[in-house]
């Protein structure tokens, strides 16, 4: 992600390849407590590193979601890598609100039942670094799963620490 991924926003203050590094981690640490495959937690990992790749702001910038899943199906194809239906759906969707995107991940043939959990994984390990944007960042009633409510102290650690290394 570092090297070969491109940010159209590069200067973002909130949308950075770091946020994706830890909303990476985030993915990560909540598959491996639900007991994911590994396919399931590569998919995750992919929709982390190309969710925010296409901003054009730091605001709402509705849209950016099925920018970056075509980017990551492109990359995909021009890089000789496995393309996966369900990162792309996660990667479309998670800047929209659940009603839109639970309905489009629920009516595609494509997808298997289990990309409904890895929807709201992803836009849980997104919304736990939400503590980016300040202390009340994050609203935890919004919080779909019970492993990302037992997460909220350590994505608040995770972001403080990674704020004293920087200092």
């Amino acid at each position: 992600m570092e090297e070969k991924i491109e940010f159209w926003l590069p200067d973002s203050e909130w949308h950075t390849k770091a946020h994706s590094a830890r909303v990476l981690l985030l993915t990560l640490l909540i598959g491996h407590q639900k007991g994911l495959s590994d396919e399931e937690l590569d998919a995750l990992g992919m929709a982390a590193i190309f969710h925010d790749s296409r901003r054009l702001d730091d605001g709402i910038d509705k849209g950016h979601g099925s920018r970056a899943a075509e980017y990551y199906k492109d990359y995909c194809s021009k890089n000789d890598l496995s393309y996966n239906t369900q990162t792309y759906y996660i990667t479309y969707y998670h800047d929209q609100d659940d009603s839109v995107g639970l309905l489009e991940i629920a009516k595609s043939p494509s997808l298997s039942e289990r990309a409904v959990l890895l929807y709201q994984i992803f836009k849980d390990a997104d919304a736990l670094d939400r503590f980016r944007l300040g202390p009340d960042g994050l609203d935890v009633k919004f919080l779909r799963t019970e492993e990302a409510h037992r997460l909220v102290d350590f994505a608040k650690y995770l972001l403080q620490k990674i704020s004293e290394t920087n200092e």
